[in-house]
C-alpha cells in the first residue's frame, strides 16, 4: 500500500508478467513491446506504456517516454528522444533526433540532429539534417539551433540516468509489477518518495511514479503516467477526474501544481513547470509546457501551448 493513503483500481488493472530489463537498459513494467522489437544497444529507456507493433530497431542511448507509439517497420537510430505521446508510422528516426510531444511521424525519413516541434505533423516527407519544425508544423522551417540541440543533449543525460537508476531500483523491488512505484534515486534525487494519497480511483491500468501527491480524491483513466521521477512536486487536488493516455511529467528542478476538481481529457501532455487552477478544464489531446491555466479557464482540445498563461478571457505569453 503506498504511503499516506488508499488506491483502488477497478477491473482491467492487471500487467504482463516480469520485467524485462537489459544490462544497462530498462524497460517499464507497463510497456508493451512487440515480438519484433529490438533494443540493439545499451542505455535504452523505454517508459511507461509505451507501445510499439510490428518489427522496430531501437539504438543505444535512444529513450522513448511516456504513451509513445511505435507502428513498423519502424527504425530509430542512436540518441534519440521520442516524447510523450509522439507517434512514429513506418518511418526512419536517425541519430540525435528529437520528436516532440504528441508530435506524429508517419511514412518518412528524418535524418540526423532533426528537431521536430511538439504537436507537429510530418507525413510522407524527406527530411534533411538538423531540419527544424516548429510546434504544430507540418515542414521544417530552417535549422535546429544551439539551444535546441542543447536542450536534447540534456535530455538524453537524465533519460540514460533514469534508465540506470530504475535497474537499480527494480533490482531491489519487491513487486515489479506494481504500477504505482517509488522513484529511482538519482544524482538530482538522492531521496526518492512514494506516491501518496487519500483514494484515488484508477480506470484501468494507470502508473504513478514518486514525488506525486494526491490531496484528497481523483480518477485517473487507463493508460495515464503520473511521474515524479525528474521534477517535482507533483500535486494533484481535490475532485480532480484525469482522463486516459494522459502524461503529467516535469523538467528536473521544477514540479506541477494542479488545483482541485481540474479536469484533464484523454491523451494530453501536461509537461512542468506547470500550474493548473481550481476547476480549470483542458480538454483533449492538447499538449502543454511550461503553462500557467487560471482558475476556472478552459483549454481547448488538440490545443498546443508552450509558455502561455490561460485565462479566462484569453491566453496570453509567460513573461519570462
Amino acid at each position: 500500500m503506498p504511503e499516506g493513503g488508499k488506491w483502488r483500481a477497478e477491473a482491467g488493472d492487471t500487467t504482463e508478467e516480469g520485467n524485462r530489463i537489459w544490462t544497462n537498459s530498462f524497460v517499464d513494467p507497463s510497456a508493451r513491446l512487440s515480438e519484433g522489437t529490438r533494443l540493439d544497444v545499451d542505455f535504452i529507456y523505454i517508459a511507461p506504456f509505451v507501445e510499439t507493433r510490428g518489427e522496430v530497431s531501437i539504438g543505444g542511448g535512444t529513450n522513448l517516454q511516456d504513451c509513445a507509439r511505435i507502428e513498423g517497420p519502424v527504425e530509430i537510430g542512436s540518441l534519440v528522444s521520442v516524447a510523450h505521446g509522439a507517434e512514429i508510422i513506418a518511418s526512419k528516426v536517425d541519430d540525435f533526433s528529437f520528436i516532440g510531444f504528441n508530435a506524429k511521424v508517419a511514412r518518412s525519413l528524418v535524418k540526423p540532429g532533426c528537431f521536430i516541434g511538439h504537436g507537429a505533423r510530418i507525413e510522407g516527407m524527406a527530411l534533411e539534417e538538423g531540419s527544424y519544425v516548429p510546434p504544430g508544423g507540418s515542414a521544417p522551417v530552417g535549422k535546429a539551433d544551439e539551444s535546441l540541440t542543447e536542450f536534447k543533449e540534456e535530455v538524453l543525460k537524465v533519460n540514460s540516468e533514469l534508465a540506470l537508476g530504475y535497474i537499480d531500483l527494480y533490482s531491489v523491488l519487491e513487486d515489479k509489477t506494481a504500477l504505482v512505484s517509488p522513484s529511482p534515486k538519482t544524482s538530482w534525487d538522492e531521496r526518492p518518495a512514494v506516491p501518496k494519497a487519500d483514494m484515488v480511483v484508477t480506470r484501468g491500468r494507470a502508473r504513478i511514479i514518486g514525488h506525486v501527491e494526491f490531496k484528497g480524491r481523483a480518477e485517473v483513466g487507463d493508460g495515464t503516467s503520473i511521474r515524479g521521477d525528474e521534477g517535482f512536486p507533483i500535486t494533484i487536488g481535490n475532485g480532480a477526474r484525469i482522463g486516459g493516455g494522459v502524461v503529467f511529467h516535469s523538467l528536473k528542478g521544477h514540479g506541477i501544481e494542479a488545483g482541485s476538481n481540474i479536469t484533464v481529457g484523454d491523451g494530453t501532455v501536461v509537461h512542468g513547470p506547470a500550474k493548473i487552477g481550481d476547476g480549470a478544464a483542458i480538454g483533449r489531446g492538447c499538449t502543454l509546457l511550461k503553462c500557467e491555466v487560471d482558475s476556472g479557464a478552459t483549454v481547448e482540445d488538440g490545443s498546443i501551448l508552450v509558455e502561455k498563461r490561460v485565462t479566462c478571457k484569453g491566453i496570453f505569453s509567460i513573461d519570462k
